[in-house]
């Protein structure tokens, strides 16, 4: 199959939307499948760009986000799509690159797949502290998603619990869950687990926990820098912040300002190859996130055998299961944030050990073999339609 993915967000930005298109078009040119991406980048970006498969279209940054643009001309995708004679158009992102994926399959009657990735309607949260406001919004927000979807021949969520929020939000296209696959054979708990802890030079006697994350104000990192004195009043421990992004700096000044400088390491996007080692070096990992549709750092942890431990909201609890295979806490509860910390370090050998496997056992069900095996089906159908 020739397979067009289109998007708002793509190297060298670093997300989940981005990690799982990279997951699944590795996977699917496995299989024989050519994946052809199209996306706004820089002018740096598109200089250097050196995959044939690879279309990028000079973009505006979007000021509170720089890391994402909106590309200025995406409807020459079309021309680029039909030389290419993709069969397929999935489309991952709803802004510039959304509209371009929708022209493109309305032009040259392609099947339109769109996956739900980020919970936008929640964006109005952050926009204003107004409950009003934010009910205006978000019910604006939902109108946008409905209409956006409207021309979708299928809608894929990465979790049950977001298809049933579309449901109840009057999306009425056809949907479908994929999760958004993690590589288990990359993630896995055969990884030296004390190379990474040696080169950011943390004692064996600290333990540590950490924070895998695009670093920005939906991620909530402030609740995990606000646990950390309850953390630190019973353990001795290292936070690690792994990630860059628009709230690097203020949750840094945080950090200062709460006088636990010597407690955290940020260490801004590390390379892929280095993550694996990042994630066996720590004890458990921790995310305050109240946004995500599934989070795949969640699953990268799980399947390095590591314990999650994740606020109560949206697709979190849809993985981690109370004290099967990881702990749940009230989402911005400080307290209980640092308690289920606390026990998780805490736990005896046994316990540890029952809880770590079946992390694992969790990641094993949502790898990407077995999610592109599901995409790949529903892609055949949609083409033989």
């Amino acid at each position: 199959m020739r397979i067009g993915f289109f998007s708002d967000t793509w190297l060298p930005n670093i997300d989940g939307v981005v990690v799982s298109m990279i997951n699944f078009r590795e996977e699917l040119e496995k299989r024989g499948d050519k994946v052809y991406v199209f996306a706004p980048g820089t002018e740096k970006a598109i200089n250097e760009n050196k995959d044939k498969e690879i279309f990028l279209f000079r973009a505006l940054k979007i000021p509170p986000y720089p890391q994402y643009k909106l590309a200025l001309f995406p409807i020459r995708a079309i021309s680029k799509a039909k030389s290419k004679k993709i069969q397929i158009v999935h489309c991952h992102g709803i802004a510039s690159m959304g509209l371009a994926a929708i022209a493109t399959a309305k032009r040259l009657k392609l099947p339109l797949v769109g996956t739900f990735h980020t919970m936008i309607p929640l964006a109005s949260k952050i926009i204003t502290k107004s409950k009003f406001g934010q009910k205006i919004l978000g019910k604006l927000a939902w109108k946008a998603v409905r209409e956006f979807y409207r021309p979708f021949n299928l809608v894929i969520t990465p979790t049950q619990t977001i298809k049933n929020i579309l449901i109840e939000k009057g999306v009425r296209n056809r949907i479908e869950v994929v999760s958004n696959g993690v590589d288990t054979d990359f993630y896995n708990t055969k990884k030296d687990a004390e190379l990474m802890r040696k080169l950011l030079g943390i004692p064996k006697s600290k333990k540590i926990v950490l924070i895998s994350s695009r670093i920005s104000k939906e991620k909530n990192i402030d609740v995990i820098i606000k646990a950390a004195p309850y953390v630190l009043k019973k353990n001795d421990v290292m936070f690690v912040v792994q990630g860059g992004g628009p709230a690097l700096k203020s949750y840094m000044q945080l950090v200062k300002k709460k006088k636990l400088e010597k407690y955290f390491i940020f260490t801004d996007f590390l390379p892929k190859r280095e993550l694996p080692f990042l994630y066996r070096s720590s004890d458990v990992f921790v995310t305050a996130s109240t946004f995500e549709t599934q989070g795949l750092v969640i699953l990268e942890a799980m399947a390095s055998g590591r314990i999650p431990i994740g606020a109560n909201s949206l697709a979190i609890p849809e993985l981690i299961k109370e004290g099967e295979n990881g702990f749940l806490f009230e989402p911005f509860n400080t307290k209980e944030c640092a308690e289920k910390i606390n026990y998780a370090l805490n736990l005896n050998k046994r316990e540890k050990r029952r809880i770590e496997a079946n992390a694992r056992k969790t990641a094993m069900n949502h790898s990407i073999k077995k999610s592109t095996k599901k995409l790949r089906a529903l892609y055949r159908e949609l083409i033989k339609r």
